[in-house]
Order: structure tokens, then C-alpha cells, then sequence
């Protein structure tokens, strides 16, 4: 665990390593596993399209990404993200993309998922986050298992 980043979080955040894109047998819905160091599971809901994405780097249709795109203009402009965090806001799991220059910038938490995967940057939760994913797998969504709602 590691301390907010100049005050930009609410609290302490930890590392997340992304432990495998999966789907659900049964309704074909899909999410990102990711794993916190101490070993517990951070589940990111994302569209199967996304899943696509992440697993090769490319779309179906070769159609370039928005994340791709958007990570190319970053680079364009001299813009260098430093991380993402995963956090909660009015209760719901969301992104905060972060820069160097201590400027952050919001989006959902797929968003934060496929931008940390393809930059590559790191993955960060706040406790928050970690809370609340760890009360939405009590609630149903079995981080080992198939089932991802």
C-alpha cells in the first residue's frame, strides 16, 4: 500500500496487476480480474468488444481505438499520463487518469482498465475502491468463478 499521490486520492492506494480478461459462460458477459498484492480481486465489468482490444491490441473490425487514439495524441502533444487509480464516486467504481504535472482527468472505470493496459501504465485502487469491489463480489460477482454479475 502505498500513500495518495500528492493528495489527489481520498485515502491510500495499492497496486493492481491485471490476472486475466473473462467471460461468462452463461450470458457472454465479460470483466477484467485484477488483483491487489495482498490478493484480493478488483472485478471491472467491460463490453466484449473491449475484451477484444485488450486481449491482442487490436479491434474486430480494425477500426483504430478511441483509447488508441486518444493515447496517440497524448503522445502527440507531449502529454505524458503517470498512472491510473480506480476509485469510487456516488458509489460506483470509476477512473482517474493521472498526469506528471498533477493534473487528473475522470473516466469510467473500463476506460481506466483499457488505458492502463495499452499505455502500459500502473494500476492503482484506493481502499475505497477495494471496499467496494470487495462488497459487490459478496453481492454476486465471484471473482474465481464464471460468473461475472
Amino acid at each position: 500500500m502505498t500513500a495518495a499521490r500528492g493528495g489527489r486520492y481520498t485515502g491510500a492506494v495499492k497496486r493492481l496487476e491485471l490476472v486475466r480478461i473473462r467471460s461468462c459462460r452463461k450470458c457472454g458477459r465479460t470483466a477484467a480480474e485484477l488483483k491487489c498484492d495482498d490478493g484480493v480481486a478488483v472485478v471491472v465489468p467491460i463490453d466484449a468488444h473491449r475484451a477484444r482490444e485488450l486481449a491482442d491490441g487490436r479491434t474486430p473490425d480494425a477500426l483504430e481505438s478511441l483509447t488508441g487514439l486518444l493515447l496517440a495524441q497524448l503522445r502527440a502533444a507531449g502529454r505524458r499520463p503517470s498512472e491510473v487509480v480506480l476509485d469510487v464516486l456516488d458509489g460506483r467504481l470509476r477512473g482517474v487518469l493521472a498526469f506528471a504535472d498533477d493534473e487528473v482527468v475522470g473516466c469510467t472505470a473500463e476506460e481506466a482498465v483499457a488505458l492502463a493496459v495499452r499505455a502500459p501504465l500502473p494500476l492503482f485502487a484506493t481502499d475505497d475502491a477495494v471496499a467496494h469491489a470487495t462488497a459487490r463480489a459478496a453481492r454476486g460477482t465471484h471473482p474465481g468463478g464464471d460468473t461475472v454479475h
